[in-house]
Parts: structure tokens; sequence; C-alpha cells
């Protein structure tokens, strides 16, 4: 996703939207400090163009306003607004009408953003130095053979992940950054059980990929995978998870939000693992527990 995109300066869109209701453009942008020596002009303007085009926001008559359903979903007080924007962002951004351009240069909506996410899900989080632009470029390289389609070919496009990842759920700032979905799941479990309490292991995690495609199985991830060479980049048997939905998984059952269940040795499981690949567990059923 590009820079004008930034979801600080989301926040600050979505934080007036809510507190001063539509309003004009001009209006909108005034309120976010537009005018006022020191504040990018620019950035605002195409971060609200950027985010009109993904649909968060809509415009009639040169009047911006929140679009439904998430002015609702964010509700009406400016703190509680921005404490559930990322959820609201995540799966705008994933939303299959902003990734139907998947391998275009232009024009992709938020397709940039979500091969990276996928690229970068897909690697042994253990193993992978993400120190740098310079470790991550030769780790792609080595993997893709298409340059056209490598992902991260530049220190702009790889801080505009990081950034993106740790705020949408899928990493935890540091330095480096660490590779962690734990939190996007966690945002997602009302969708990924809906009114059931346990689900087969398999049906877990094949919902997860319809609501977080990006992950393992994921319509997306799977277009990603497809371009790993053999060489580079080794895939896993489909009865075993990745490293980062692993750790995912079982950071959640240390919480205490769901339990991972094994009801018998005979039955279809799924497989978490660690580091060098090392057997966590093995789960046949997935509970969720009630707060």
């Amino acid at each position: 996703m590009q820079n004008d995109g930034l979801f600080n300066v989301v926040v600050v869109l979505v934080r007036a939207a809510v507190r001063f209701g539509p309003r004009s453009r001009e209006e909108l942008l005034t309120a976010c400090g537009v005018g006022v020596e020191g504040v990018d002009e620019s950035r605002a303007g195409t971060t609200l163009t950027r985010w009109t085009e993904l649909g968060l926001f809509s415009t009639n008559e040169n009047i911006v306003c929140l679009r439904e359903p998430y002015r609702t979903m964010l509700g009406k007080n400016p703190d509680i607004a921005e404490s559930r924007l990322p959820n609201v962002l995540r799966s705008i951004a994933l939303a299959p009408e902003n990734n139907l351009r998947f391998w275009e240069a232009k024009e992709n909506k938020s397709a940039d953003l979500n091969r990276g996410l996928s690229w970068i899900l897909a690697q042994d989080i253990y193993t992978i130095d993400t120190s740098s632009h310079q470790k991550i470029d030769a780790l792609e390289s080595s993997q893709v053979a298409d340059e056209s389609k490598r992902i991260l070919q530049n220190d702009t496009r790889w801080n505009g992940l990081r950034t993106w990842m740790v705020y949408l759920g899928f990493g935890r700032n540091g330095s480096p950054v660490t590779i962690d979905p734990t939190l996007a799941l966690r945002d997602s479990l009302d969708q990924i059980f809906g009114d059931e309490q346990t689900l087969a292991a398999r049906q877990f995690v094949d919902r997860i990929a319809e609501v977080l495609p990006v992950l393992d199985g994921g319509s997306y991830r799977k277009q990603i995978e497809d371009l790993l060479k053999g060489s580079a980049w080794a895939k896993l048997p489909d009865d075993t998870l990745s490293t980062a939905l692993s750790r995912a998984i079982r950071r959640l059952g240390h919480e205490g939000v769901i339990a991972t269940e094994q009801r018998s040795d005979t039955e279809a499981g799924i497989t978490l693992i660690g580091a060098e690949q090392r057997l966590w567990l093995r789960m046949t059923h997935v509970r969720r527990i009630a707060a």
C-alpha cells in the first residue's frame, strides 16, 4: 500500500468525521489541521482520496461522510472509533472488491498490501531477518524469480508494509518488527466461530482463510505461494500450519481465549509448529472460551 494511505493520517480523518459528521471535503481537511503550518496538506488529501476509493468514506456533491456499515461500527465517540478502526480498515483492505487487480502495478487498490502480507506471513518467522530492507529484498529475490511480481523492491514499500502489518494486527512493533498475526486472529473470532462454540480443526482453519485470506489457505496467500521457488521456500504439508499462524493460535490458547483439543488419534487433525519446524501440538478441534 502506498504511503498516501498511512494509518496515522486515516486516524485523524476518521476522528474528525466522527466528531463533526458530514462535511465538505475542505471543511473536513481543515478540521484535520490542513492550513496550519507543519501539516502536510497533500498527504491528508491523498489519504482521503485513497480511503474514499477503498470504501471507508463516501462523497455526495462534495459532502464527505463515513460510509455504512462503517459509520455504525465506529460509533459516535472519537476515542472508541479510533480503538475500533484497525478492525474496520483490515476488513476493507482484505475485501475482494479491493483486490480484483491483484497483480496489476497500478490502480490495484489494496492488492499491494495483501501481496506483501501474504508473502511475509508465509515465511518462517523464526529465521527471517526483518531488520532491514536489504535482508528482506535478498530473501524475496531468492524466492520470486519473476521480477515484475516482486513486492518489496524498495525501502519505501518495506517501511509501508511494516507499518501496516503492525497496525492491522499481523505484527508487533520492535527492533526488528515481529511477525505475529495474533491480534488479527483474535479480532476475527466472532466471524470465524459465529454462533458455534466448537469447530473441527480443519473447519477452523478454513474459516480463518475466508476471513483473513493472507493467512494459510487464503485466496491471496495461495496466489503468492504459487510464485515461490521450491528451492528457496519449503511448502508445508496440508495438515501443517505456518509458523505465523501456529504462533497466533498458541498465543490465544495461552491467553485462555480458545482451547485446542485432540479428541482422537485417528481423527484428521491439524499440526502446529514452532522454531526449527518443531512439533508443538496436534489438534482435531478448537473451542472458543467465553469471556
